[in-house]
């Protein structure tokens, strides 16, 4: 079988293990709308300024009147240890999710949360095995910003990837902090199966620059068939920032000659005139050509060669 068969099989046990465990979970199978609302209205009776920090979030305290609604939140479901708390108010006797570990956090939100997102933090994401909570990111109470992330910019990542943060003030670097972009719009949370939680990155590069993405009638094999971890972009393209220009991993002719030697004919012919120009000053269409296996910039006959093409020494055509 297939390594990658196996890993699609893995991953769905995984998800369903994790979706079982939560779905059967004692607070859900005893789930009763009437006695949570209840058994909230006995804790607004001392705690009732933290109606007002969920009144505006998703998390907003129900009442009777929203009985006919497929969920309801109420104080009770993600604070346990509430009963013993209602005996004796105590803060000691209370559980808080921000001080609980980053798996019993995962519990508790599953509750309710049966997303990709949520399955993947409890199973194959890398933010699970270092040990970050749903509170690294989420904040519960007083929290007006969209799915409760703690930074409206949804660039809460930099906190942890300090890094990644000096790459994005790089000479050239991708617009993350005029909040042009931003760190979701290229990293997906919800991946169960890409470390990098960059799902297919060639294609979030695509989205954007549409025009670098073809089809082409002549391909450049860099960018179509020689990838790595699905990346190909990458592999001359620094995501973040970089010291050069475009974003590229090296300066100048670095890129190409990753690959390409430079050409004898460069060397010898018209006195090495090749050797002079960057690269890119003739072959312009890098990213792939609908005239020529060249890459040729298709106005060269014209903008710096007329004498030769006019000449019929030379065609530019393929």
């Amino acid at each position: 079988m297939a390594p990658r068969v196996i890993n699609i099989l893995v991953g769905a046990a995984l998800i369903l293990i994790a979706c079982l465990s939560v779905s059967f979970s004692e607070d859900i199978y005893n789930y009763n709308k009437e006695e949570l609302i209840d058994n909230t209205s006995t804790c607004l009776a001392c705690h009732d300024d933290m109606e007002q920090t969920l009144s505006a979030s998703p998390h907003r305290l129900y009442s009777e009147s929203d009985l006919p609604s497929a969920l309801v939140s109420g104080c009770t479901g993600c604070h346990d240890d509430w009963q013993e708390h209602i005996e004796d108010p105590s803060a000691e006797n209370i559980s808080r999710a921000d001080k609980a570990t980053y798996s019993k956090q995962a519990e508790i939100c599953g509750r309710c949360h049966l997303s990709p997102h949520q399955t993947a933090m409890a199973t194959t994401d890398p933010h699970n095995r270092a040990q970050i909570g749903c509170l690294s990111c989420h904040k519960i109470h007083d929290n007006p910003n969209k799915a409760l992330v703690i930074d409206d910019r949804d660039n809460y990542c930099l906190s942890c990837h300090t890094a990644v943060e000096s790459e994005f003030r790089r000479r050239s670097a991708h617009p993350l902090e005029s909040g042009n972009i931003r760190c979701v719009d290229c990293h997906n949370f919800g991946s169960l199966e890409d470390p990098m939680l960059a799902v297919g990155m060639d294609f979030r590069c695509q989205e954007c620059h549409a025009e670098n993405s073809g089809p082409f009638l002549y391909e450049h094999k860099i960018v179509y068939n020689y990838s790595i971890e699905g990346g190909s972009c990458l592999e001359c393209h620094q995501p973040h920032g970089s010291p050069n220009d475009r974003l590229l991993n090296q300066p100048g002719d670095g890129i190409c000659k990753q690959c390409h030697m430079t050409p004898v004919k460069h060397i010898t012919q018209h006195s090495g005139l090749g050797t002079k120009l960057a690269c890119v000053e003739c072959h312009s269409q890098i990213h792939g050509s609908y005239d020529n296996n060249l890459f040729l910039d298709p106005n060269l006959g014209t903008k710096l060669f007329p004498d030769c093409n006019q000449s019929g020494c030379h065609s530019f055509a393929n």
